[in-house]
């Protein structure tokens, strides 16, 4: 009779099991409310702020009979033999190209089989002015990625479809900045929080230096790939060599002299990189606990969050006061990070 070690049984492979979905299940639903709480603090402005609208410019409008109260997606994956259905109304049919991701202001995300992303302007036969701007903002991101080239912080680009305004690019699979640190946020080291930050800049010097202010940094506009490297994305909002953004920053990232009727600036992208900076030391917004409009008055007297305490806090307030560039936030986090990371 052989004896065989009680840890080995397989009754505890699926008690381990069911403990580990138990657990994931847990997290999942403590996290989900920081995620909500975090999709309002990224709206792009407060009560009272500037607000792009999401219907087109009044000269382009579309009738109200034309525009249904809203609009939702299908997506129908096609099988030989298989009829596209007929939209209900209110719907749009979209062809799918792969696994659906979400999709945002501009575009439609797809997981494809060959483990890249597709990005898709979104269509909308109800106001056609409205899907070409979706084509338009497409092609912004196509071109600036095309202008950067292979960079290691900026996801690859794979391929542009000019006929379907599709963006395939590299897959993150670890998501975005900012639900990868709320999920995270007790097992990250200083290491991490540094080695992004100097990321983080380097990667808005590479926009800065070919002409592009994004517009719209965010921890959600920056995501991470399989070795936990940060790319700064997102460029379908931004303003190549002077051109009229389609994107503009949450209030938290927000300097208070921003607004539409004045052309973006580099200095603006900076001011976002330091709320991006106190976001990543402290797993905070600032002022996360105001409401958007109290967080404007704040800025507008240029009281921002106390930061003496941070290792690269002076660099932060810096960013705020738009006093350094891109160039010169990335060398001065490279003075205060310890050599051993230097290399990341």
């Amino acid at each position: 009779m052989s004896f065989v070690n009680p840890l080995r049984w397989p009754i505890w492979s699926t008690l381990w099991r069911s403990v580990s979905r138990f657990v994931q299940g847990l997290i999942h639903l403590l996290y989900r409310p920081s995620i909500e709480r975090d999709e309002r603090l990224d709206e792009v402005a407060g009560a009272g702020g500037h607000t792009k609208p999401q219907s087109v410019r009044p000269s382009r409008s579309c009738k109200p009979s034309q525009y249904p109260t809203t609009v939702t997606y299908r997506h129908v994956h096609l099988k030989p033999n298989l009829e596209i259905p007929k939209p209900r109304p209110g719907e749009v049919i979209y062809i799918a190209k792969g696994q659906f991701l979400t999709r945002g202001g501009t575009a439609i995300l797809e997981l494809l089989p060959s483990g890249a992303v597709v990005k898709t302007a979104s269509p909308n036969p109800f106001c056609p002015p409205e899907e070409e701007d979706c084509r338009r903002n497409m092609r912004l991101e196509a071109q600036i990625y095309q202008k950067i080239g292979d960079h290691p912080r900026v996801p690859k680009f794979i391929q542009w479809d000019p006929d379907t305004c599709s963006l395939t690019i590299d897959y993150m699979k670890n998501g975005n900045l900012r639900d990868y640190i709320r999920l995270n946020f007790d097992t990250l080291t200083y290491e991490h929080r540094f080695r992004w930050a100097k990321q983080a800049a380097e990667g808005l010097q590479l926009l800065h230096s070919i002409g592009v202010v994004h517009c719209d940094i965010s921890p959600r506009n920056f995501l991470l790939d399989s070795s936990l490297n940060l790319r700064i994305s997102d460029f379908a909002g931004a303003s190549l060599c002077g051109s009229e953004p389609s994107a503009f920053a949450a209030t938290r990232f927000r300097h208070p002299s921003c607004n539409w009727d004045v052309a973006p600036r580099f200095e603006d992208d900076i001011f976002g990189l330091g709320s991006l900076i106190y976001f990543i030391m402290t797993n905070n917004y600032p002022y996360e606990e105001l409401p958007s409009d109290e967080v404007e008055k704040l800025y507008k007297h240029r009281d921002f969050p106390e930061v003496a305490h941070l290792a690269c806090g002076a660099i932060i307030k810096q960013c705020w006061n738009q006093q350094l560039n891109a160039v010169q936030v990335y060398d001065s986090l490279k003075l205060i990070v310890p050599y051993s990371l230097l290399s990341s």
